[in-house]
């Protein structure tokens, strides 16, 4: 099966080019293909970290909420030594 290239809306079969244009075309349709397999792994890996953000924003609002109850009240003489 023979590959074809289009240039300016024209389809052309690659077998009619020489050598050399063939290995040009040859190295774009692999760095082509190596982009795509990049942009998939970069999209897995915003996916990744959006997921695990939503986990770490909601694990620490978690131990914030835990933290906020279990804190001792301040005294009325302790929250005036503060602001002192």
């Amino acid at each position: 099966m023979s590959e074809n290239i289009t240039i300016d809306g024209v389809s052309y079969g690659t077998e009619q080019f020489s050598t050399e244009v063939k290995q040009a075309i040859s190295i774009y349709s692999t760095i082509s293909s190596d982009l795509q397999k990049a942009q998939l792994e970069v999209i897995k890996c915003q996916s990744a970290m959006q997921s695990i953000g939503e986990q770490v924003t909601k694990a620490i609002k978690a131990e914030l909420a835990t933290q906020t109850e279990s804190a001792p009240e301040e005294s009325a003489e302790e929250k005036q030594a503060s602001e002192e």
